[in-house]
């Protein structure tokens, strides 16, 4: 006997299809909703990038400088200063100052820009001597080994971490002794302003300028972008343990500087009116202070 087989109704087949929208249309909605957290979770860590990258930056140059000699001009928006970048001791004041330093980064070294020096007096007071040309080298004048300053020998797997030795001519002598410590410096300009960057031009930027003639005066280098307009600079002076957004009537009170950086994502996420923000706080004290 043949028997007849039940098929799908047309009810069944409307249920199913109802269904399956619903579980498709949630799948959308977990999809859509997955990748705008991905996107708002990338434009965070872009923003946090940028902030970090600004503290990198300008921390390792800003930590040395000595506000006694070092600081020349402050606002909330920008800071100039005389940055140091290598150490050492005078051989000989004859003719050529020369000198022999400790070993420094080769990059710090042989950037562009040298702005002078600043010896240390027996009172522990630095005197800075702005200008002069400077020559290094990695071979030692006589003048050193005379006066029994011995080199320091670099081992085989970093041959340049050894002595560096420097001449400068055309700079003022007057008290500078044998045996008195010194410091190289640049004067070096960082300041907020608009980014020129494709598509970052209404944002602000973190930007250096080397104010030396040898490092082309003014050549300006836009660092790290973007950030928040509202990125700025605080003061810390003699007496006070609060930042403020005053600059000190004395410059050389300043003992160190709260950096405002509200990094920014260059993208705006779906969904969102305005990029990713991290805001960012670090303070920068200066190390080179006897007060």
């Amino acid at each position: 006997m043949i028997r007849s087989r039940r098929g799908v109704s047309l009810v069944e087949m409307l249920i199913a299809m109802v269904v399956s929208a619903g579980v498709g249309l949630a799948m959308m909605a977990l999809l859509t909703g997955s990748t705008r957290f991905e996107e708002r979770a990338e434009a965070q860590r872009a923003a946090r990038l940028v902030s970090r990258a600004g503290i990198s930056v300008i921390t390792s140059e800003l930590r040395m400088v000595d506000p006694s000699w070092g600081v020349e001009a402050e606002t909330t928006t920008s800071i100039t200063v005389k940055t140091p970048y290598a150490l050492g001791i005078v051989c000989d004041t004859t003719g050529l100052m020369t000198m022999m330093f400790l070993p420094v980064d080769s990059l710090a070294l042989n950037a562009a820009g040298f702005s002078g020096m600043a010896w240390r007096a027996t009172s522990g007071t630095y005197h800075p001597i702005s200008g002069g040309t400077l020559t290094t080298t990695f071979t030692a004048p006589s003048a050193c080994p005379s006066a029994n300053f011995p080199a320091i020998t670099a081992p085989t797997s970093i041959p340049n971490q050894k002595s560096v030795y420097a001449t400068i001519s055309g700079t003022v002598r007057d008290g500078i002794a044998k045996g008195a410590v010194v410091v190289l410096y640049r004067r070096t300009k960082f300041y907020f302003a608009s980014s020129t960057q494709t598509g970052l031009t209404s944002r602000t930027a973190l930007w250096r300028s080397h104010l030396d003639a040898s490092a082309g005066a003014g050549d300006a280098t836009e660092l790290v972008a973007p950030f928040n307009s509202t990125a700025a600079f605080q003061f810390y002076s003699v007496g006070s343990a609060t930042p403020s957004s005053t600059v000190p009537a004395t410059l050389s009170d300043t003992r160190g500087l709260l950096i405002y950086l509200p990094g920014q994502s260059e993208n705006t996420a779906r969904t969102r009116s305005t990029p990713e923000e991290s805001d960012l706080t670090t303070s920068v004290y200066f190390f080179n202070s006897s007060s």
